[in-house]
């Protein structure tokens, strides 16, 4: 009987493993800019169904400059488990989506290009230690990319995972990374930043807390002009929704506008990025990807004479 059941559990396994063989290979040849997806509107459009936006969730979409890599989060639907895909450009064509490999124990997520390509910042609970069980509370992560692949992961360290919770990096053009941050005790809840000099990040400051105290999610336009964020703030449309707040002569964020029933519904809409070159903005929406022509930002722009990437097309 037992050597029945070993046999039955053989075949099943190799039955597991060719079916997702042939779903791989059942993948079209994709070639072009964005996985050769045809560009949005100003009507937000899935991205990549069945390729990118599939089974499972899909968040955090995050290009390279030069366009060779495509990197997510994703979640399976079954065991729950987080990883990041990679889907790499090259001769021409994209290969299929892959696990980096780093991320395949413990939990790892919200993953963050720096605007060269070069650097990946995401969140996980891996130990500090490097071996033995995850942590309770999540650090920020990085890996580097050379000769083509991605080194082992670092963590960011102090001052920065000193807070005893950050989520969500996002690091922009002025080498600032921000992120999601509070004390365990729900305290000090905010949208925080550090800046990069010298081979470290500086002590962490709060963005105003009237302003952004329940937002999450930040997210910086290549321009460095527009702060994306995701609340429940009321005189919503249901659950999250996407907000923009744009840059003051002075430098400093003003106040959060809701990106409106074009982008925002009441199924929840959050976890944004931009296309390096700032034409188009990435959202999720309940568990798929969606872009939108970046024109939907720009439009709620305040006319203080400085033309938008789009706008200067």
């Amino acid at each position: 009987m037992k050597r029945r059941i070993t046999f039955i559990m053989i075949v099943l396994s190799f039955m597991s493993a060719m079916g997702s063989q042939a779903q791989q290979g059942d993948l079209p040849v994709l070639k072009g800019p964005y996985l050769g997806q045809k560009p949005p509107g100003l009507r937000p459009e899935v991205f990549a169904p069945g390729i990118v936006s599939k089974e499972g969730n899909q968040s955090h979409l995050f290009m390279a400059p030069d366009g060779s890599e495509i990197v997510y989060s994703e979640r399976e639907p079954v065991n729950g488990r987080t990883r990041i895909i990679s889907i790499s450009y090259s001769g021409g064509a994209w290969a299929d989506p892959a696990v980096l490999p780093f991320s395949e124990e413990y939990i790892n997520n919200e993953p963050c290009l720096s605007p060269d390509g070069k650097r990946l910042f995401f969140v996980s609970n891996r130990p500090r230690s490097g071996k033995g069980e995850g942590e309770k509370l999540p650090d920020i992560w990085t890996v580097e990319k050379a000769a083509g692949k991605w080194s082992e992961p670092k963590n960011i360290g102090d001052p920065v995972n000193r807070l005893d919770i950050v989520v969500q990096p996002f690091y922009a053009v002025d080498d600032k990374l921000y992120f999601g941050g509070m004390a365990a005790d729900g305290s000090a809840r905010g949208i925080y930043f550090s800046r990069y000099a010298g081979g470290g990040f500086s002590e962490p400051e709060m963005l105003d807390g009237s302003l952004f105290g329940d937002a999450s999610g930040p997210c910086v336009s290549p321009d460095n002009r527009a702060l994306v964020v995701h609340s429940r703030r009321d005189g919503g449309f249901g659950s999250w929704d996407l907000y923009v707040s744009f840059k003051d002569a002075a430098g400093k964020w003003g106040r959060p506008v809701n990106l409106g029933n074009a982008v925002n519904t009441a199924e929840g809409e959050a976890d944004a990025s931009f296309s390096p070159d700032g034409r188009y903005f990435f959202f999720t929406r309940k568990d798929d990807i969606y872009w939108v022509s970046a024109k939907i930002i720009d439009a709620l722009r305040p006319n203080d004479g400085i033309p938008s990437r789009t706008e200067a097309e």
